[in-house]
């Protein structure tokens, strides 16, 4: 008696539970935890940034960019180099960062940087004797000064890792030359507001002149450096 009882209270007890578990005997289901879990994710908008990258897209550590050799000259002359390579590109990324435009200048590192050598230097930026100064007065700045000119419109512009983005609304500068105090940098490319606002694109083969003063002296060292910066619109 004492067996069937507790057979009896056992059936009792599993019934129970299941009518707690499933809400009942009329068929509807009541689960006691979801199973369900919301996922959740963010993607933020990466940095407008302009870059020199090699051919796979990599950072160059130390860029560089050779001008044509001059030969020593008792008057101006005029030598001109190639800015932006296959190896060496101008590189510029806009990850949903600068939906209204953006802006990629050029400048010397200052104003009143030189062509550097030992002892040698003489102005990237001078406007004067037309770009070419030689005022033979050897206690003044502007002794010796040559011109620098950039011409962005003779490069080459291309998409670059983007496989839906286009060049269209993002134009090359023109022509331009430094003038110290009044042209201090030079436009080289513009994303309109209508441009990718998520894109990226390359540019090679800016056009770079300078005059070089008349018996300025011969060295092999003559270097300066030049800024990229870019700017949202």
């Amino acid at each position: 008696m004492i067996r069937k009882a507790l057979g009896k209270l056992n059936i009792a007890i599993a019934l129970t539970l299941a009518v707690v578990m499933t809400g009942g005997l009329g068929g509807a289901t009541y689960v006691l935890a979801s199973s369900t879990s919301n996922f959740t994710q963010t993607i933020n908008a990466g940095t407008l940034a302009v870059d020199i990258v090699d051919a796979s897209y990599v950072t160059v550590g130390s860029p560089t960019m050779a001008m044509t050799a001059a030969t020593f000259s008792f008057t101006c002359q005029t030598i001109t180099g190639s800015f932006g390579t296959a190896s060496q590109q101008i590189y510029v990324k806009n990850p949903d960062a600068a939906d209204a435009g953006w802006v990629v200048s050029l400048a010397a590192s200052a104003p009143t940087a030189v062509w550097n050598s030992v002892g040698t230097d003489f102005d990237f930026n001078e406007a004067g004797s037309a770009g070419c100064v030689d005022d033979g007065a050897t206690t003044d700045a502007d002794a010796f000064g040559g011109q620098m000119t950039v011409n962005p419109s003779a490069g080459t512009l291309a998409v670059g890792q983007c496989t839906s983005c286009v060049v269209t609304n993002v134009s090359k500068g023109s022509s331009a030359a430094f003038v110290e105090t009044t042209t201090n940098s030079i436009t080289v490319l513009t994303g309109a507001a209508l441009s990718d606002d998520i894109g990226d694109w390359k540019l090679t083969g800016v056009s770079i002149s300078q005059k070089i003063p008349k018996e300025q002296p011969a060295a092999s060292d003559y270097n300066i450096n030049m800024v990229l910066t870019i700017t949202a619109s």
